[in-house]
């Protein structure tokens, strides 16, 4: 009997490790300012564990998680031709970690084809004001931020026993339920919470973004390839350089003798390495000038 009760002491305690909280947004904003009105839309997740929390989109993990299983699955069969034809990515290509009790908090993005981990450097302090509403069931309070370049109000709520909420912010005393700026282009909503494990079965809804239905794939700590630490600072001038000259790596790349590419762009093939060259980089800084609406400016010089 008693050999019987400390396993299942031990099953439950394990089976509690495992799990976490999923708290889940939905996440509107506007990637170009001077077009305020078309706003786009994407389903984020706050997965909050007991050392840790991670912040990403969920469609680019699903997606992330199709080209890795594709890729994997060719390499085990000895497959040389990769066909891999995309799928529908995610809109939002960064994520951020926070590890507990601390809150160091690191921003994992990427500039071109480099990604980089950027620990936040800057502090969140808040102005808890006594205004009060209720969202969903939950009672939430007012405060608001100036952080990154934006003006933000955020409402948060002590119902929850999490002290986190969505991108880099934290250290309210409850989880921040809705955020929005003042110029109306970025706002976080709360649209519900659940528990989850280390691994999750994708759902038939799902079946569409490429991954089969009763698939399990992992949800957490899922690798973002190879990262290059930089300060705050480091990664400006990298902005500011990549503005200048969004091809540069690709020019010192054809600029080898041996190296020779062919590039479907829009239907059409090009060879010329001059003609890929300037294509491309008329490409990058017209999305570029598009992108002019980034959620922390200041990282955009």
């Amino acid at each position: 009997m008693k050999k019987t009760l400390l396993l299942l002491m031990i099953s439950l305690g394990l089976m509690s490790f495992a799990q976490g909280t999923r708290i889940m947004y939905e996440y509107k904003f506007a990637p170009n300012i001077e077009k305020k009105d078309s706003l786009q839309s994407e389903l984020m997740y706050l997965d909050i564990r007991k050392d840790e929390s991670k912040f990403y989109s969920r469609q680019k993990f699903v997606s992330d998680s199709t080209r890795e299983a594709y890729f994997q699955k060719q390499i085990a069969m000895g497959s040389t031709n990769f066909k891999y034809d995309g799928g529908k990515e995610g809109k939002v290509a960064y994520s951020v970690t926070k590890k507990y009790p601390e809150f160091a908090t690191v921003l994992h993005t990427s500039i071109g084809d480099s990604k980089f981990a950027l620990k936040n450097e800057r502090p969140i302090e808040w102005k808890i004001l006594p205004e009060t509403k209720k969202i969903d069931k939950f009672e939430a309070q007012k405060a608001t931020i100036d952080f990154g370049g934006r003006t933000w109000t955020a409402w948060f709520s002590q119902d929850f026993p999490f002290q986190d909420g969505p991108y880099k912010f934290h250290g309210l005393p409850g989880l921040i339920l809705e955020m929005e700026d003042s110029t109306g282009t970025h706002a976080y909503k709360f649209v519900g919470s659940k528990n989850f494990d280390d691994v999750e079965k994708v759902e038939k809804k799902e079946e569409l973004a490429g991954i089969k239905p009763g698939t399990v794939i992992r949800t957490f700590g899922f690798a973002n390839g190879k990262e290059i630490e930089i300060s705050e600072e480091q990664f400006k001038k990298q902005w500011k350089d990549y503005k200048n000259d969004p091809v540069k790596n690709m020019r010192q790349m054809l600029s080898q003798g041996n190296m020779k590419m062919t590039v479907n762009y829009n239907g059409k093939q090009m060879t010329d390495p001059s003609e890929m060259l300037r294509t491309l980089e008329k490409s990058q800084k017209e999305s570029i000038k598009a992108d002019n609406n980034k959620i922390e400016p200041a990282l955009y010089p």
